[in-house]
């Protein structure tokens, strides 16, 4: 029984051993991996701040310079797009602008097809209708220009007719 406990101490420490120094390992892969990350992360606020304009005295000249050209890179990506979106907006909206001036023109020449037609057909439509009683609250005409008649003579009587 001595031996048996021996033994199962021998291996229970070559076994769990091995695992603890499997673990070990991994926390500390971990722990050099987070410090990396870590350091990257305050590289890349570092950056940002100079940037920003800010902690610029820690920089040389080169850095400045290197920070002065990537601005204007970066201004210069900002304005083309700028211009691009502003290209494409004016184009849309003329488009826009031909498409209304072609439904304008289609109207017109529609009106003076119907314009047309009515005098072929002798038939008044409803737009000239409305044109005459415009032209005749206007004042009155004869159709020969604007003359003006003030009496005007017919047939007409007001009462029973003769006998």
């Amino acid at each position: 029984m001595q031996k048996m406990m021996e033994r199962y101490d021998i291996h229970r420490s070559e076994y769990f051993g091995a695992e603890r120094l499997q673990k070990q390992q991994f926390v500390q892969e971990v722990k050099n991996e987070m410090a990396k990350t870590l350091d990257q992360i305050e590289l890349l606020q570092l950056h940002c701040r100079k940037l920003m304009g800010q902690d610029l005295d820690s920089c040389s000249v080169e850095e400045l310079k290197e920070i002065t050209i990537k601005l204007e890179k970066s201004l210069t990506i900002v304005r083309s797009r700028k211009a691009k979106l502003n290209e494409d907006t004016i184009e849309k909206l003329k488009a826009e602008i031909s498409g209304e001036k072609e439904v304008l023109n289609e109207t017109s020449s529609l009106r003076q097809m119907e314009y047309m037609l009515s005098f072929q057909f002798e038939e008044p439509t409803l737009w000239m209708h409305s044109r005459s009683l415009e032209s005749e609250m206007s004042g009155p005409s004869c159709g020969y220009g604007n003359m003006n008649i003030s009496d005007v003579k017919t047939e007409l009587s007001i009462g029973l007719p003769e006998s």
